[in-house]
């Protein structure tokens, strides 16, 4: 395990940045999800439940990556707020408290992104 300096580095952005939008997306997956099973009984939307149901797998995979990480590198969510406007993060990083907020529309653009890339990889 190598040596991590006491100063935030983009990587650990990275993770915790990933760390908080995971979840949102596990949420987003979730209610589409269950609005798609009122329509079980056409064919379409049982291909559709089981693309959303790999990638719901994919995120859980993706979220116990980062929580090592996390673990390795010492950072811990310590408080995520979402609001009307975004989401705030209070996180600490080697023992240094951090914060950053999201706006909504970057919440979103970010979801998206990970979304796509989560797509080329399941392909």
């Amino acid at each position: 395990m190598s040596v991590h300096s006491i100063i935030e580095t983009e990587e650990d952005l990275q993770i915790i940045k990933k760390f908080t939008l995971l979840p949102i997306l596990l949420d987003m997956l979730a209610r589409d999800i269950n609005e798609l099973k009122m329509h079980r009984n056409k064919i379409i939307y049982n291909h559709i439940l089981f693309y959303l149901n790999e990638m719901e797998q994919s995120i859980y995979l993706e979220l116990q990556s980062i929580k090592k990480k996390m673990r390795q590198r010492n950072i811990k969510a310590l408080n995520t707020e979402m609001n009307a406007r975004g989401v705030h993060v209070e996180y600490k990083v080697r023992g240094y408290i951090h914060h950053f907020t999201m706006l909504r529309s970057l919440v979103k653009a970010e979801l998206m992104t990970m979304l796509m890339n989560m797509r080329r990889r399941l392909e």
